[in-house]
């Protein structure tokens, strides 16, 4: 675990009344920073082929449509990243065959989601702290999207990667 972060704590899973074939539940954990005594609220969307997708927001912007697009101006995202990253990691410790992937929204000042300022900066911090030889870093500047894949399960399937990705790209309008 990195020590630059906050401690975390899991709040709970959550499962739809309707199950989808492709979406298993929602993870929420939740942390909060000593520095400006925000707190965080830690979304993991948990997908088939062990997919993780990794959110954080502001709790007090929940219901914002915009809660992931706003700076909060604190000066401390490498704290926030690390701490999002050890949840990453206690998820790796429990299911050793999970990928993971985020989206670097596109900032408030940002018109487009070609490779986001969050994107640049979270992509650095995953090349550092997952190995390219657990990992396969698959990155997709033009949407801003990152995927961290199990080298251990690319091994077994070596169409995973082609089939993630259709797997969104059918999910999700923002892939097209």
């Amino acid at each position: 675990m990195l020590e630059n972060s906050y401690p975390f704590r899991f709040i709970m899973n959550e499962y739809e009344e309707e199950p989808d074939e492709g979406f298993s539940h929602l993870m929420l954990f939740t942390f909060k920073s000593t520095k400006s005594n925000l707190t965080y609220i830690v979304r993991v969307e948990v997908y088939k082929y062990h997919i993780y997708a990794v959110k954080f927001y502001l709790k007090s912007m929940q219901d914002s449509k915009n809660k992931y697009r706003i700076a909060t101006n604190t000066y401390e995202p490498r704290r926030i990243i690390n701490t999002c990253i050890n949840i990453m990691l206690s998820i790796y410790e429990k299911d050793p065959e999970a990928s993971f992937g985020f989206i670097g929204a596109n900032g408030m000042d940002e018109d487009s989601t070609y490779c986001t300022k969050r994107y640049r900066f979270y992509s650095r911090l995953m090349a550092t702290y997952f190995s390219s030889e657990k990992f396969y870093h698959k990155e997709n500047k033009a949407k801003s999207a990152y995927m961290l894949i199990n080298n251990q399960v690319l091994d077994r399937n070596p169409g995973l990667v082609k089939e993630i990705e259709t797997f969104f790209a059918e999910r999700y309008d923002y892939f097209d």
